[in-house]
Parts: C-alpha cells; sequence; structure tokens
C-alpha cells in the first residue's frame, strides 16, 4: 500500500506482513538497504510475523524499486536520502491508524506500545539513528540524528563498522538492547576489507554517551553482506551462492532476541547466552555479548 507523504512530497510505498489471525501484536518496521528491494528481505520479514510480529517495510527513495541508480549521485542528493530515510520511518508510526484502513486484515494486530527498529546495511544505519546513534559527516559536518524514543530494541543485519564510510562500532551509542548479525565476509559494495576508512568517514561525538544496554553478536563463519543474494538485491558481483543457511541462522537467533526482549521469554533470554549455536550450526557461528 502507499501513504501520502506530504513532507517529501511522494507516495510512501509500505509493505505489510503480519499473522492472519489474532494479535494485536509487537511491531517490527524493517529498513532496506541502500539500492535495494524490500521484497527481498521477505525470508525475514515473512519469518518474523509467522511468529507473531507485524513487520512494515518503508520503500525509501534510494530503493531501486524506485529506479534509483548510485551513478551521478551528489552529496546534496545522498544528504536528503539518509535524512529522509528516518522520517520515512517514523512517519509509519504515525500513520499505524490509516495503515489498518488500508490494508486489509491488519486492523486490530499492531500493538503500537511494542516497537522494535531493524534494517540491513543503510538501513541499519536508519535504525541506528532512530535510538540514539548520531553520526557527523565531515565533508558538509551534516550530522545525523534523531530525537526518536519509542523503540524498545534493534536489530541490525550488517555489522556498520565493516563499511569504509562508517565509524567503528556505532551501535554502542545505540540507547536500546541491540542484536548485530554479521559474518566474516559481510562487506558492502563501500565495505573496508582492509580495515582502512575512507577520510571522509563519518564520525561520532567525541563525548556521545555509550549507554550500558544488552549488546548481542551473531557472527557467521563465510557470510556475506547479501547472503549470496538472498537478502537485498540478486546482481551483486560475486554474491553467490545463495546462502539460506545463514538466512535460517539469522532468523534463528533474531526471533529468540524478539522473544526475549519484547516478550519476556526466559528460554529465549536463556538461549542468548547459553552458546548452544555452535553445537546446533556445526561450529558455523557464534553469538556473544559485546
Amino acid at each position: 500500500t502507499t501513504l501520502t507523504f506530504g513532507e517529501f512530497d511522494k507516495e510512501l510505498r509500505v509493505r505489510a506482513v503480519f499473522p492472519s489471525t489474532g494479535g494485536p501484536y509487537p511491531l517490527i518496521v524493517f529498513s532496506h538497504g541502500n539500492g535495494c528491494s524490500p521484497g527481498l528481505y521477505a525470508g525475514f520479514a515473512d519469518h518474523w510475523a509467522s511468529r507473531g510480529y507485524v513487520v512494515l517495510q518503508p520503500t525509501h527513495m534510494d530503493s531501486r524499486d524506485l529506479g534509483f541508480t548510485m551513478k551521478g549521485v551528489t552529496l546534496e542528493i545522498m544528504t536528503k536520502v539518509v535524512s529522509s530515510r528516518p522520517r520515512d520511518v517514523q512517519f509509519i508510526l504515525e500513520s499505524l491508524d490509516d495503515l489498518e484502513d488500508k490494508v486489509p486484515g491488519l486492523a486490530g494486530k499492531i500493538d503500537a506500545s511494542r516497537l522494535i527498529a531493524a534494517g540491513h546495511s543503510m538501513g541499519a544505519g536508519t535504525a541506528m539513528t532512530l535510538n540514539g546513534v548520531v553520526m557527523t559527516n565531515p565533508v558538509d559536518n551534516f550530522t545525523l540524528s534523531s530525537d526518536e524514543d519509542r523503540f524498545e530494541i534493534l536489530i541490525l543485519i550488517s555489522e556498520p563498522s565493516n563499511n569504509r564510510i562508517m565509524p567503528e562500532e556505532p551501535w554502542r551509542l545505540a540507547r536500546v538492547p541491540t542484536l548485530i548479525v554479521t559474518g566474516s565476509e559481510d562487506f558492502s559494495t563501500t565495505g573496508a576489507r582492509d580495515g582502512v576508512k575512507s577520510k571522509s568517514a563519518w564520525y561520532l561525538p567525541a563525548d556521545a554517551e555509550r549507554p550500558d544496554q544488552p549488546r548481542h553478536y551473531l557472527f557467521m563463519d563465510g557470510s556475506n553482506h547479501y547472503f549470496g543474494g538472498v537478502i537485498c538485491r540478486e546482481d551483486i558481483p560475486g554474491s553467490g551462492p545463495l546462502d539460506f543457511d545463514a538466512l535460517n541462522i539469522s532468523n534463528g537467533v533474531t526471533t529468540a532476541f524478539l522473544d526475549a526482549y519484547i516478550k519476556s521469554d526466559e528460554a529465549a533470554m536463556a538461549f542468548l547466552g547459553s552458546g548452544e549455536i555452535g553445537a546446533l550450526t556445526n561450529k558455523r557461528a557464534t553469538l556473544e555479548r559485546r
């Protein structure tokens, strides 16, 4: 469905996935990666919906579904992209009644008191911004921040530190419990495989507070930024083969994280700290606190 978003003079597309019966359910707002298609995250969204969550996915202005490409993109355009993304998410929260009217079967399904921010790649940056992370672009001194405080937890699909233009471990500034999902090959097209940051890398405030919040870190050997093309986009050179195993591992851990912190599920919380993930994945994955 679409929402008329006057602030940016656009129709904001929203993909909605939710259980067919029961409710209300906690709400996950998922932000896609740069140049990506929201539909290619169905592996996450549909799974979460099957486990008792409503998932809403905005189509940001930099989605390939809207014809966006990075060719010829200026700093001014990218500043508009990164600043509009958090507002897209907030506008969805402001438009839940409208969405319930527009989407058949959605009425009564959303528990707006239990909100989760999630995202992949640039979408992870969007989700972080909505949960206390402040970053500045040294090229034009544009600072990305938000006073949003409605989300209870944060899920980051990709390690932002692996990007050449991102600061180290920006998620440590998040003011809510956070899960980071990453792997040994988790680098985007602007990845920092050599560990060297760009001279124009965004930076965190020198006096930024680092809240004492739980941070769970899922690491999968061999997993790349796109799970081999299972998520985000299918046309990245070298992204194959399709890594559904990484998706399944991620789904299991993200669901445990959701259930532990949103539904107060004691068994899920125990799993997060148990170390069982190694045996369950033939030592491919580790899950630790950071």
